[in-house]
């Protein structure tokens, strides 16, 4: 069977096969798919995609994805985030035409409407889909289908790791942009310090996902983007999860330390341990912003 994330890892020069090894047994959610690494590049990927395709993702019914019942209970756990991408990238896609590729429940896009130009999305869960619309987005099925031309801010947040086809995605995309636009990709980091320094088997058995088939480093999202025509290509570190996660992680083995451990958590603390983090590269997170 083809595993065109691998084909592709190959054909850019991002990995060496012979150095590529079993890094963990089995995802999650299934015991047939092994997580392996390139031990050159670092980059992270499943051994296999083919559980993997458009239905999968068309067919999940209603807010179930997010274990809600309801748009707005599910909104409340995407909350954060929504709101710090806002604060991060408000500026740049005031008053642009803007794409969000892989909205879900379109909390992104509730706060970018009141900034951008114009906005639209593609969202290939079904329902969610029929939702956002009859919200009054304008939402697509999939980039192909994608009528609107010169976009001039596109983004991916916590999307192309999802992808079984990368980079004729990313291709598809560039193609969509106006001639000065910019896309913005966010996605976790396969060198992430529980897996790279701290080595906790816990979060690796709790991470490793059946949906997310590759975890990139900073080259090899590079690399991509580059293949894919971009240019001015900037990509920069950022910590979603404080020390108190990783305290807990390491003491319990159990996730939501940032909760159980609020009482270990001050802004200064946050911001010199991402500080830190950044330095070394190992972020959970990492953030592309590419030119056309």
């Amino acid at each position: 069977m083809s595993h065109l994330i691998e084909d592709q890892l190959i054909s850019l020069g991002i990995i060496d096969k012979s150095k590529v090894t079993e890094f963990y047994p089995r995802v999650r959610d299934r015991d047939d798919v092994k997580v392996l690494k390139c031990n050159h590049s670092g980059v992270i990927y499943l051994s296999s995609t083919n559980h993997i395709a458009q239905a999968y993702y068309n067919d999940k019914k209603g807010t179930d994805y997010w274990s809600s019942a309801t748009r707005e209970e599910g909104l409340k756990t995407t909350f954060e985030d929504d709101h710090r991408r806002f604060d991060q990238f408000k500026e740049l896609v005031k008053n642009k035409s803007y794409l969000d590729v892989g909205s879900g429940l379109g909390g992104v896009l509730d706060l970018f409407k009141t900034v951008a130009k114009e906005i639209y999305a593609v969202e290939p869960q079904d329902e969610i889909r029929e939702l956002l619309n009859s919200l009054g987005y304008k939402v697509f099925n999939s980039v192909e289908n994608v009528t609107v031309k010169n976009i001039e801010v596109i983004t991916l947040f916590h999307v192309f790791e999802h992808l079984t086809d990368p980079l004729t995605l990313l291709k598809q995309l560039h193609g969509l942009l106006d001639a000065k636009g910019k896309i913005v990709i966010e996605i976790p980091h396969a060198k992430d310090a529980l897996l790279e320094t701290f080595k906790a088997e816990s979060f690796k058995a709790h991470t490793f996902w059946s949906e997310h088939l590759i975890l990139h480093t900073r080259k090899s999202l590079e690399s991509f983007l580059a293949n894919a025509g971009f240019k001015n290509i900037k990509i920069s570190g950022y910590q979603r999860y404080p020390l108190a996660n990783h305290l807990h992680w390491l003491n319990t083995g159990k996730p939501g330390g940032q909760n159980h451990y609020a009482h270990l958590r001050t802004p200064t603390l946050e911001k010199e341990y991402e500080a830190m983090l950044n330095n070394i590269d190992q972020t959970d997170t990492i953030i592309a912003i590419a030119e056309k």
